[in-house]
């Protein structure tokens, strides 16, 4: 039988943020701006993600560090022109990436029956902003600046769960990036939930407990395993 759990954790940006779209945006209005059109924005924002992915792996560096850093490698991988200024507006353009259309509904429903906590790639600052540009007050926030250290470590799921004082069994972890977010938590412990929101398969051999297409469908999940205790 399904156990409710007391709290749930969940990844933000890509689970809660549309942060491809918003990336994206970003690239496509800066090549816009420069009278470039050699690269897509699609493929700027991929070769992105995975430069940021490796690049918060080597060390812990401010998260607006990160994304400054990361801009100026995936630019000067095509050639593309750049100032310091363009940089900084990249990293304070992320508090105000907009959330999916269902986020806001979907963490008001979840908060009736769980604490919803997130356990973020980012800093305090960042965070605090996009809290305000979702519109909802989480029970808990953990971030990189925090933990020390970025996903797909372990510490921000271990603050997370000392500062909730819970088991791992009382936690449901949520998110959409698999190497991120899944495998941590599945060699933790976890029940896991993969946010697949673009119909991606399954990359390994890591399984998750569950598999939703959006954060409103794992808002009927919780209601229903409410429902039926």
């Amino acid at each position: 039988m399904i156990k409710l759990p007391k709290a749930i954790t969940f990844d933000c940006y890509g689970t809660l943020i549309d942060w491809e779209n918003a990336i994206q945006q970003f690239f496509a209005e800066s090549m816009d701006s420069k009278g470039l059109g050699y690269v897509s924005p699609q493929t700027l924002q991929e070769d992105w993600e995975e430069i940021q992915f490796h690049y918060i792996q080597e060390k812990y560096r401010p998260y607006r560090q990160v994304l400054q850093d990361t801009l100026r490698m995936t630019f000067d991988n095509y050639h593309i022109p750049y100032s310091n200024e363009e940089a900084e507006e990249f990293a304070e353009s992320m508090g105000y990436w907009k959330p999916f259309p269902d986020t806001k509904e979907a963490i008001l429903e979840l908060q009736k029956f769980v604490k919803v906590v997130l356990i973020t790639n980012t800093d305090d600052e960042i965070i605090a902003q996009t809290e305000k540009t979702i519109g909802v007050k989480f029970d808990d926030i953990i971030t990189a600046e925090q933990a020390g250290a970025y996903k797909p470590s372990q510490e921000g799921f271990l603050l997370a769960r000392k500062r909730l004082g819970l088991k791992v069994s009382e936690i449901w972890h949520a998110g959409f990036g698999f190497k991120y977010d899944i495998v941590p938590a599945k060699k933790l412990g976890y029940t896991t939930v993969w946010v697949n929101r673009q119909g991606l398969g399954r990359p390994g051999r890591v399984k998750e407990t569950f598999l939703v297409g959006d954060m409103r469908t794992l808002a009927y999940l919780v209601k229903g395993v409410a429902a039926s205790m």
